[in-house]
């Protein structure tokens, strides 16, 4: 294979084969807020086949052109040579974002996703001899996931479809326009069925909410009862209002009435061939992959094809034929683990297996997800990590297809996994659980990765494919970073009813082992995330308050993902107690540093943190100051304002309206121990947060007002629960100003 670009000269000596930018000056102050607009997050590393080039994408803040203090973000393809031999060199720029590259199979192009402000998605192609890059789609429901045919002819990709999509196109075809899941019932409203609303008779029942019934009935609110129904049937399609039939009828950011489904699609790249649905009916699937051969796609659906979607908890592996020119492919259960929930399909370079991940339970459980394979041809599965007792994901073929790679959180660490296919041998290959890997990509004797370290929280690595040793192949925040102070992990553990609780803490920057610090308790979410060295989204969080002085502790409680099972069921019906127990044993052995001011601490943490900061106030006087984000702390309302409602039947076995449930659900609640709340507080919420409901939020401050206590809350114009992490730049500055200046009322300056 050959890239048609300028090289230079290739360098002899081993310690000038990997390119070493020039640094900016460096600089010794310590983090500021605004250095969060610096930030660079490296996503989606991509190697050419021959391993000596990766693109790869750089989201950055950029100011806003009709805002003088605001910003946004965007997102260009990157290019570098694994050798160093090259500077990283960007491959697109301009005001749309680019993600998601993928190269074609003779490594002389690039498939890559264009998002342009207020339009959907889609696919272009960049050709790497030079030249613009070029529209591959221009689909109505945009274009997502693109993946190159074995042979480059053909990319295959996702589309979200609403319902009336569908069903037009189904009608189109001459298809059954009714989903297999559909009641016909001659009530208007039939229950979760799916959005479709009014209807004159039982040939209508599948139509979605808006959907007129009849087109010659004239809509008249005071006509006959069909013509009353086509009034309101209009109403509908105008959403106002908006009727929701759907058992999930949240979304991110606001109800969603309507449903979609995700397609897969294949795209002939050749001149005037249209793009061909091959899933199109009333189901979702997704993870698309072709086999070796170019004429099927692995992907994963829904186990039951007849069952409502939103009703929909397990997936199995499906095949769909990607072979003629019609619209459409015959898709066939290819994997159904008797047991287990499969997903994300890979089949091998060899064409002889496919991989996929399986967590035990087929409905949600606590079971840790497993690498298994299959034969392509079908046949017995194989778990090949099950003793590993760690949830994998990100898996990518060895090119040879003799072993699997992936990623598992492991003791606060996320590092990457080797299981060979013949013996199911499985090691660690990162060497150390210091850093994380959010992304990586390998290919012949190269392993790039995304790693985030204590000293960087987004840069590209090199090495070999044992990952024994690793070399920076950019310096996309080491730049700015260069000479800052940072502060260090110190990994910590404690023993607490049975268990090895891990925890860390950081000291302030800079450090004078003479003077006293307040000390910080940070909370992670889920509750099942994860927290260690090698976890992005707190990088600058921790560095920031290190930085404006304060001593750092935060822990990973029973419930966290990463330590296994039984360690991650054991905050089944006991989100608070015991969870709280851990953490504030952790805060206790922080706060006896013989640096740390045991009377200035205090105390914030983020949607299961939140509620865990709401909890711990209600049940202990010792911090100054709180600061509960996003959090739940009714969990009997939480139940029907929360997208993430499932977490009520999963952790505390049943439903508000049962008896014994809703016993432990108000046990469980902050909200109950709200009388007990005497720690100045600041509640923080999303105005579009519909993840936990930001009424949680409400309830809380108005409860607390209403005492006469402490309290203030401070709500986000357009913010999803999604803040923290990729919300808008300016509030995500302004909400750690914002935290900071909130507890320095309480422990006074330094």
């Amino acid at each position: 294979m050959k890239i048609l670009m300028p090289l230079l000269p290739r360098l002899i000596f081993l310690l000038s084969v990997f390119f070493t930018p020039v640094l900016a000056a460096a600089d010794s102050t310590p983090i500021v807020a605004t250095d969060l607009l610096k930030l660079k997050q490296l996503e989606s590393p991509a190697l050419s086949p021959d391993g000596r080039w990766v693109a790869y994408v750089v989201r950055s803040i950029v100011p806003k052109p009709e805002a003088k203090d605001d910003w946004t973000y965007q997102s260009h393809l990157w290019l570098a040579a694994t050798d160093g031999s090259t500077a990283p060199r960007p491959l697109t720029s301009g005001a749309a974002s680019d993600t998601a590259p993928v190269w074609s199979p003779a490594g002389d192009r690039l498939a890559f996703v264009r998002t342009v402000e207020k339009e959907k998605p889609q696919i272009r192609l960049l050709p790497l001899g030079g030249g613009e890059s070029l529209a591959c789609t221009t689909l109505e429901t945009g274009a997502t996931a693109p993946r190159w045919s074995p042979d480059g002819t053909q990319l295959l990709f996702t589309s979200s479809l609403t319902y009336a999509q569908v069903r037009e196109a189904r009608e189109k075809a001459r298809l059954d326009p009714r989903p297999r899941w559909s009641t016909e019932k001659p009530a208007r409203i039939a229950n979760d069925t799916a959005n479709h609303g009014l209807k004159a008779k039982p040939a209508d029942a599948a139509k979605p909410a808006g959907t007129p019934t009849t087109p010659t009935v004239k809509p008249n609110p005071d006509g006959s009862l069909a013509e009353r129904r086509e009034w309101l049937a209009k109403n509908e399609a105008d959403a106002n209002p908006r009727a929701l039939h759907r058992l999930t009828f949240l979304d991110e950011r606001d109800i969603n009435p309507e449903q979609t489904f995700t397609h897969l699609f294949v795209q002939p790249l050749r001149e005037g061939a249209a793009a061909r649905d091959l899933t199109p009916g009333y189901t979702s699937f997704n993870g698309g992959e072709w086999a070796a051969d170019g004429r099927s796609i692995f992907c994963a659906g829904p186990r039951k094809l007849d069952e409502h979607p939103d009703r929909s908890e397990s997936t199995v592996l499906y095949r769909v034929d990607a072979t003629g020119d019609n619209a459409g492919g015959e898709v066939t259960v290819f994997l159904d683990l008797k047991g287990y929930s499969t997903g994300n399909p890979l089949p091998s370079p060899d064409g002889q297996h496919v991989a996929f991940t399986a967590t035990e339970g087929e409905t949600f459980s606590f079971g840790q997800a497993t690498v298994g394979v299959v034969p392509a041809t079908g046949g017995t599965a194989r778990l090949l990590t099950e003793k590993l007792d760690r949830a994998a994901g990100s898996l990518e073929w060895a090119r040879d297809s003799t072993a699997l790679y992936f990623v598992a959180p492991t003791d606060g660490g996320f590092p990457l996994y080797r299981v060979t296919l013949a013996s199911g041998a499985t090691e660690r290959l990162s060497p150390t659980l210091e850093s994380g890997v959010r992304a990586y990509t390998q290919a012949r004797e190269t392993l790039v990765q995304v790693l985030t370290t204590p000293a960087n929280p987004s840069e590209l690595f090199v090495g070999p494919r044992d990952a024994r040793s690793v070399k920076p192949l950019t310096t996309h925040n080491a730049a700015w970073l260069a000479g800052k102070p940072l502060s260090a992990y110190e990994a910590q553990t404690l023993t607490r009813d049975g268990r090895t609780v891990q925890y860390w803490t950081m000291k302030p920057v800079p450090f004078d082992a003479a003077k006293k610090y307040p000390l910080l308790l940070e909370i992670h979410g889920g509750p099942s995330a994860m927290w260690g060295p090698g976890e992005e989204s707190m990088w600058f969080e921790f560095q920031y308050f290190a930085a404006q002085g304060y001593a750092i502790v935060f822990a990973n409680p029973r419930g966290s993902g990463g330590y296994g099972y039984m360690f991650q069921r054991a905050n089944y019906q006991d989100w608070g107690t015991g969870p709280a127990g851990d953490i504030l044993a952790a805060t206790d052995a922080a706060a006896r540093q013989p640096f740390v001011a045991t009377q200035r601490q205090v105390i914030t943490g983020g949607s299961y943190g939140g509620y865990m900061v709401a909890w711990i106030v209600g049940h202990d006087q010792r911090f100054k100051a709180a600061v509960a984000q996003r959090g739940v702390y009714d969990l009997l309302t939480f139940f029907g304002e929360g997208n993430a409602w499932r977490l009520v039947p999963r952790y505390f076995g049943g439903y508000p309206w049962q008896a014994e449930t809703r016993r432990i659900l108000e046990r469980e609640s902050p909200l109950t121990y709200v009388e007990s709340i005497r720690t100045p507080l600041l509640i923080q919420h999303g105005d579009n947060d519909r993840r936990t409901g930001f009424v949680q939020s409400e309830m809380l401050l108005r409860s607390l007002k209403v005492m006469g206590r402490d309290v203030e809350a401070v709500r986000y114009p357009r913010a999803t629960h999604e803040m923290s992490r990729a919300g808008e730049p300016k509030q995500r500055l302004d909400s750690l100003v914002r935290y900071e200046e909130f507890f320095r009322r309480y422990i006074g300056p330094n």
